[in-house]
């Protein structure tokens, strides 16, 4: 019989010595269950142990068998919703695929969950082709789907995933565990009354009634609020610590705390009603980092990556937690311990439009927002805050906090790397980052606000714009009612007589049908032809290319499709200015003369990124430090110990380490 391992062994030692129990690791919990069959045949055998030692390997079997329910352990969690199968890129595949393999090779099986698009699960047949990716075919980029299979997967359903949290995930972790979870694409934000991030589920499921056999939900996203009831109801002595690349995410940092701070009553003269306590929802032990705030969108809502060109905190936190190249799998450096190292390691190479932050950091810029909204404009505070209020404002204008307090001074140390890799970037910035006021950081984030406030302000020097995220399935501006007339009234007749008559003779047969079956919608009203109907038209080439079943795709039809579907506006006008008829031939050359981007409609898009940091952007970062540091500065002097332990306890949970990995689990 093989030896009991030695975790098994060192709380058998705790029982046979009557030492109080310890806490059960989680390597301790899983190496028990494990040796569970060698436990109980040694508590069956009989004489060659003591009455007491067989006893406490009873007792220890016991533990083996119970200590699923008993005894916390460890999960990690994947969610990747991907919307829709025009949303869902490649990127967010790649950073699935990989957080995943992780998960699963050095973990116990039973404490992994990933949650990707549609659900393919690798290994067995695909249901559907939910990831898309884009390729360069003779300088046209072409869209293409794949199915996103993974180890394991689950679809990414807001009812799957919620029934799973509180059946499966929360009570593995409620005595005690920890949950690890990593969220990537898409996010949003919600309209009207208190409005809120959510995470965009994966939106289409199987319906055959419907034209395609599958049906599109607006419902399926996850709010903070729908996702921190469910936390806290199954959460018990459990804790949560995340990684968020989504647009939007910033939103998710309320999970752990409410938006606005009750001030201590005891900084007033007279209370105002603000300083009153206030009825809060329960709140998990959570925290994290985010690659943007709640009012924005982050650098992963672009499409298909460019190995050379791919960049933002979604990219770069799981290359650095892991050390691995994404594309590759092959190592690049170090592996990093815990998601706090690799958000500091993802930060200060993050040149993109990301603004990346900590759960902790947010709660302190609450804080600072109390502090401007109210505080500033406090009649009756005591003395002592109202001096503490305004060493706040000088600081938001550049003065350094002289503060001992170690944990400050260690953000402190953060937040200065951070603006120097800033300022090495785009040396063009230092003087407004590092010598700014707080009104230049704000005329460099809103020229246009401040412009109307200060029409003679000192303008700092600016940077090129860095690449912004493109909106998400928009056409362009689309066409006026002149150039829409011309296609209506004198080239789509034409060209739909030479379609049907068989005088188009350069297309490929499946290309050929499906502009037949083009027409005939447009016939019905629906628009392919001006830039306002591009995302209609992607739509029916997804469709109707078969790239959205994987088991009965044909390759070649699907790129004759795919190539039309790109290339169908520029040469329906080359079609036009060729013809003998002058009218048709005269309406070709005005749309070519006011649609220049006819010419390019689908070659591949000029390279919009540039290696240097936006002003705009470092601006946000930075003014956004000073906001964290000066409410840090503000509750020290007031001593707010409540708050305190606040950031305490949220920074503490931030850097919790991964498990060490277990390789007898691969």
């Amino acid at each position: 019989m093989k030896p009991i391992s030695v975790p098994t062994l060192k709380v058998y030692r705790q029982l046979f010595a009557a030492c109080p129990l310890k806490p059960i690791s989680y390597q301790e919990q899983t190496c028990i269950q494990t040796d569970y069959p060698r436990i109980s045949c040694m508590a069956r055998t009989q004489g060659h142990v003591s009455q007491g030692a067989r006893t406490i390997i009873l007792l220890l079997a016991c533990l083996a068998f119970f200590s699923a329910p008993l005894f916390a352990r460890d999960v990690f969690v994947m969610l990747s919703g991907g919307d829709t199968p025009f949303d869902n890129n490649y990127s967010q595949y790649l950073q699935a695929k990989t957080i995943t393999a992780f998960f699963q090779q050095n973990y116990p099986s039973n404490s992994v969950w990933t949650f990707f698009g549609a659900g393919n699960v690798e290994g067995q047949q695909p249901v559907f082709g939910d990831v898309h990716r884009q390729r360069n075919r003779d300088g046209l980029l072409l869209d293409s789907w794949i199915p996103g299979s993974l180890p394991r997967n689950l679809p990414a359903r807001h009812d799957l995933i919620l029934r799973t949290f509180r059946d499966e995930i929360l009570p593995a972790v409620a005595n005690g565990g920890t949950l690890y979870l990593f969220v990537g694409d898409h996010g949003s934000r919600t309209h009207g009354k208190n409005p809120e991030s959510i995470i965009a589920l994966w939106s289409l499921s199987p319906d055959g009634a419907s034209e395609h056999g599958w049906r599109y939900s607006r419902d399926e996203s996850l709010s903070v609020t729908e996702f921190r009831r469910t936390l806290a109801g199954g959460i018990g002595r459990g804790r949560i610590v995340f990684c968020m690349t989504q647009c939007h995410s910033g939103g998710f940092h309320y999970l752990a705390f409410p938006r606005t701070p009750t001030p201590n009553p005891k900084w007033f003269t007279v209370m105002p009603d603000y300083a009153a306590p206030k009825n809060q929802p329960a709140f998990p032990a959570v925290a994290g980092f985010t690659a943007t705030d709640e009012m924005s969108p982050a650098a992963g809502c672009d499409p298909d990556p460019d190995p050379d060109k791919w960049a933002g905190y979604e990219r770069f936190v799981p290359e650095n937690l892991l050390g691995i190249n994404l594309f590759n799998s092959k190592p690049t450096t170090k592996a990093l311990h815990s998601f706090s190292d690799a958000h500091i390691a993802a930060t200060l190479v993050d040149n993109t439009i990301d603004k990346p932050y900590s759960t902790s950091e947010q709660y302190l810029e609450r804080w600072a927002n109390l502090i401007e909204t109210r505080l500033a404009k406090e009649p009756n505070l005591t003395t002592k805050v109202r001096k503490q209020v305004a060493a706040y404002q000088r600081a938001l204008d550049g003065a350094t906090p002289k503060i001992s307090d170690p944990a400050f001074r260690e953000r402190q140390a953060q937040f200065n790397r951070f603006i120097n890799r800033m300022t090495e970037q785009n040396f063009g910035l230092r003087t407004l980052l590092v010598a700014g006021t707080r009104k230049e950081l704000e005329a460099a984030i809103d020229p246009a606000n401040v412009d109307k406030q200060t029409p003679n302000r000192r303008r700092p020097q600016s940077a090129p714009q860095a690449r912004q995220t493109p909106s998400k399935r928009r056409g362009g501006g689309g066409a006026p009612a002149e150039r829409r007339k011309l296609y209506t009234d004198t080239i789509r007749p034409a060209w739909k007589q030479a379609v049907e008559s068989n005088r188009i003779t350069n297309l490929p047969p499946a290309a050929l049908e499906f502009e037949k079956y083009l027409l005939s919608r447009e016939d019905q009203g629906s628009n392919y032809f001006s830039f306002r109907g591009a995302a209609a038209l992607q739509d029916e080439v997804f469709w109707n290319s078969g790239y959205s079943d994987p088991q009965t795709l044909n390759p070649a039809k699907a790129e004759a499709i795919v190539r039309w579907g790109a290339e169908r506006r520029s040469q329906i006008v080359i079609w036009a200015f060729t013809s003998t008829d002058t009218n048709i031939q005269a309406a070709a050359t005005k749309l070519m003369n006011s649609m220049p981007e006819l010419a390019h409609a689908s070659t591949l898009s000029p390279d919009l990124s540039t290696p240097l940091l936006s002003e705009d952007i470092a601006a946000a970062r930075t003014l956004f430090y000073r906001r964290v540091l000066a409410a840090w500065q503000f509750l020290l002097a007031v001593n707010e110990r409540p708050a305190l332990a606040k950031i305490h306890e949220l920074t503490e949970l931030e850097r919790t380490p991964l498990p060490q990995p277990q390789a007898q689990h691969r």
